[in-house]
């Protein structure tokens, strides 16, 4: 075996000997990335830059597998083993999303649809999202986040005049009218609200920018005798090199790509610390919560492991499919989740393909578990 491995390695270097040993290099690397996010995620740890890499982690496994099948001409053992543990580790990374999940058993409680949208930072979307909600006659709550005040959007006088009859209670975190503050936040309800409150999330060391301005909008809601407590967040988006903290495109330089390799750590904890919150939140009060919102995280990533054993993610428990809301060039991603605590099930979830911001709405059917 030892003089095949020899031969093939060191035959004359023609192009597509190199081609199949660059292949075999990426097959290899990748599996190293997918060991080092496996040891970390079962032992709880957290890296910054592992956290990064996890939130791409199923497009490292399946590229990483899509080079073993090019690097037909190395020896198969080198290949086929790697290969082989990739794609074990897509389906266990996707496990929630690709097996059918059973019918749910009869319902035995009140049956609760929200639905949580971020609205986008372009007036053009907005008609379209008001169209459409127009349309979701059967939602009870919508969670809302990029709600705007500033000039050519007023989002909150606008959804408020177009769904009041039916959702006539409303709670907006108000933010000042300016450009640069995008990230504010809104719930519509079907149902009364009271307690509303904003919650300021910690930020680290993260610039001045989207991620400062992270925060979410606590109140209780009151469903025909049973009170819940609603949650809507945006949480610290990753930091990109050819964008600035505000989200601006400025071009990949050689100053913006250090620029990132510097602050990428302060966003990747600044959102832990957050998630953490949201965490603490869901433990520390006596109703059952329900968190939707722009958590800039995808099912992979690290981060979301805070949750275990406190949130359930609505989608992984009744979706199926993928369920993108949030598309970056050819690499689609879902950043937006519903989650819910003891006291409540999920029935049903799913994700519109409407084109009503540059996020999809995800929408869900929680069941309020009768009070034991």
């Amino acid at each position: 075996m030892s003089n095949s491995i020899e031969e093939t390695l060191f035959r004359p270097s023609r192009p597509r000997w190199w081609f199949a040993i660059g292949a075999l290099g990426v097959l290899w690397l990748a599996v190293l990335i997918d060991v080092v996010l496996w040891l970390i995620w079962l032992n709880g740890g957290f890296s910054s830059k592992a956290n990064l890499l996890s939130h791409v982690w199923p497009y490292i496994s399946f590229g990483g597998a899509l080079a073993g099948l090019l690097a037909r001409r190395m020896p198969n053992i080198l290949r086929s083993l790697p290969s082989i543990w990739l794609l074990a580790s897509l389906a266990m990374l996707h496990r929630n999303q690709i097996v059918p999940k059973a019918a749910p058993p009869p319902l035995a409680g009140q049956a609760l649809r929200v639905m949580t949208l971020n609205l986008g930072d372009s007036p053009a979307t907005r008609s379209r999202a008001l169209s459409y909600f127009r349309q979701r006659r059967n939602v009870d709550i919508f969670l809302l986040q990029e709600v705007h005040r500033a000039p050519g959007f007023d989002d909150p006088r606008k959804f408020e005049g177009a769904l009041r009859s039916r959702l006539p209670h409303t709670a907006w975190l108000p933010n000042p009218p300016g450009e640069n503050f995008t990230l504010g936040l809104g719930m519509m309800s079907r149902y009364p609200l009271e307690g509303v409150r904003p919650i300021v999330f910690p930020t680290g060391e993260s610039p001045a920018g989207k991620c400062a301005q992270a925060a979410a909008l606590e109140a209780k809601v009151n469903v025909r005798g049973r009170r819940l407590r609603l949650v809507t967040a945006h949480l610290c988006p990753p930091a990109l090199p050819w964008m600035d903290d505000w989200g601006r495109e400025t071009g990949l330089t050689f100053g913006s790509f250090s620029g990132w390799l510097k602050n990428n750590s302060s966003y990747e904890y600044a959102r832990r610390y957050q998630l953490h919150t949201l965490r603490t939140l869901a433990e520390g009060g006596e109703e059952p919560l329900i968190l939707g919102g722009d958590l800039s995280t995808t099912p992979s990533s690290i981060d979301l492991a805070q949750f275990d054993g406190v949130l359930k993610s609505a989608f992984d428990e009744r979706g199926l499919g993928f369920g993108f809301t949030y598309s970056l060039g050819f690499i689609g991603q879902r950043i937006d989740h519903i989650y819910f605590a003891k006291g409540l099930a999920a029935r049903t979830a799913r994700v519109a393909d409407v084109d009503v911001s540059d996020h999809k709405p995800l929408e869900s059917v929680l069941e309020i578990l009768p009070a034991k």
